[in-house]
């Protein structure tokens, strides 16, 4: 008999797209802006660059928990932080990219592994880790050296502190705040109707 998993189909399951999943995209832009734009609490680099980033858990663990509609948080809600910190409309679309692959990685890892969003097991921690640092690693260069150099608003001494700060910002504080949202969460998060097996639903 092969061992259940949290992504199994039931027999006669019917799972779709709704209002809900809306509703729950709109709320994870609205905690993302927020903790994007008053959670990061050491040494901002400019750019809606930070050292410690909290929302990253946001883009993480949205992703995991509720697939393609987590990656369009992940994508919209910095757009608004990056504003309230002043970072020009343009980089911040420009920080697409980046935004959504941070948030898509640890979404496909899970479903394509059968991870446990719960994290019981080594396996599950292992492509937790791995995820997010796959996704932190391309958004450290994509949003310094491709955005920001590219756009003329970095000099090229500066690329690898804004590509160091990009990465340790969000992977020790993807670390720490995702395990805790993923342990505390995700037992009752995958229990509700708006939980996305698959990409939509």
């Amino acid at each position: 008999m092969e061992e259940y998993d949290v992504w199994t189909i039931e027999p006669g399951e019917e799972r779709r797209p709704g209002i809900a999943h809306i509703v729950i995209t709109a709320l994870l832009i609205g905690i993302g802006a927020v903790v994007g734009a008053f959670g990061s609490f050491t040494l901002p680099l400019g750019f809606g660059v930070n050292f410690f980033w909290p929302a990253i858990a946001v883009q993480n663990v949205g992703g995991i928990w509720y697939g393609a509609w987590g990656v369009i948080a992940a994508s919209l809600f910095p757009i608004i932080s990056n504003g309230v910190a002043g970072t020009p409309v343009y980089v911040s679309l420009a920080y697409i990219p980046a935004n959504a692959f941070q948030s898509f990685a640890p979404a496909w890892a899970f479903r394509y592994f059968k991870a446990d969003p719960r994290l019981k097991t080594t396996r599950d921690w292992v492509v937790f880790l791995v995820s997010i640092t796959v996704g932190n690693i391309f958004g450290a260069f994509w949003g310094p050296l491709v955005v920001l150099k590219g756009f003329g608003l970095l000099t090229a001494e500066s690329v690898p502190l804004f590509i160091w700060g990009w990465f340790a910002g969000n992977e020790i504080a993807g670390i720490i705040f995702g395990v805790i949202l993923l342990k505390a969460l995700s037992g009752v998060v995958i229990n509700t109707r708006t939980f996305v097996k698959r990409w939509w639903a």
